[in-house]
């Protein structure tokens, strides 16, 4: 008997199945999508019927999808309660900016002292003095580095919340199977949110929901609506 094609009802793409096939369940070789075909009067197939049984995430979506998700969360709550303080409190952007150069020079301070050797020599009393000198000197600088930075403080925040959450909505999206540019948009914001520490989390979460959404079997789960196959 001579073959018939079909259309997968996952993917939508054309598969040729033999005459054998016709009232049995099948499944997508590229999606794996399982969908049973009627029988037409003439014996051909009708048209395929997905074999659904409710909700069913594929288990390479659960990392991103709830890693974007409880980062997204994060970085809004996070962000935006940064942002809206400097907005409505005068001079917090700018305390806000001493503590990030704090925390630069601190790590500068760290990694000098790792590489270079220190060396002591000539009187206690001009050590001290060319000491406090220093300190005064990174004092004024640390200041002035700060108020450089204040002015972007607020909207780098306000940024990084709106970014945060689009990560969110990508997260919900991917959890719920649905809104799948919306996904990909949140997978993205994840990978290029860097402000704070969760940068490196929300990478790893962002490029493997990419990787995951590139799937055939993903991407036939999104086309359903979020609705599972059985098998």
């Amino acid at each position: 008997m001579a073959d018939h094609q079909i259309t997968c009802p996952g993917c939508g793409k054309p598969l040729h199945v033999p005459a054998t096939a016709v009232g049995k369940p099948a499944r997508c070789p590229h999606c794996r999508a399982a969908f049973r075909l009627p029988a037409n009067p003439d014996g051909s197939p009708g048209t395929p019927e997905p074999v659904r049984h409710g909700p069913g995430l594929p288990r390479v979506l659960f990392v991103p999808g709830f890693g974007l998700l409880m980062l997204g969360l994060a970085g809004t709550l996070v962000n935006g309660y940064l942002a809206a303080r400097m907005s409505l409190q005068p001079g917090f952007d700018r305390e806000f900016a001493r503590g990030r150069v704090g925390e630069v020079r601190s790590a500068e301070a760290m990694s000098g002292a790792m590489s270079e050797p220190t060396a002591w020599s000539g009187e206690p009393g001009a050590a001290l003095g060319g000491t406090v000198a220093v300190v005064a000197a990174e004092e004024l600088a640390n200041e002035e580095l700060a108020a450089a930075w204040a002015p972007g403080m607020t909207p780098l925040h306000w940024v990084s919340t709106a970014v945060s959450a689009v990560a969110f909505l990508g997260g919900v999206a991917i959890l719920r199977g649905r809104w799948y540019p919306l996904a990909v948009a949140g997978c993205v914001a994840a990978i290029l949110n860097v402000n704070h520490l969760c940068c490196l989390p929300g990478a790893v979460a962002g490029v493997w929901g990419l990787m995951a959404l590139a799937r055939d079997d993903v991407r036939a789960f999104f086309k359903r609506g979020g609705e599972g196959v059985s098998g």
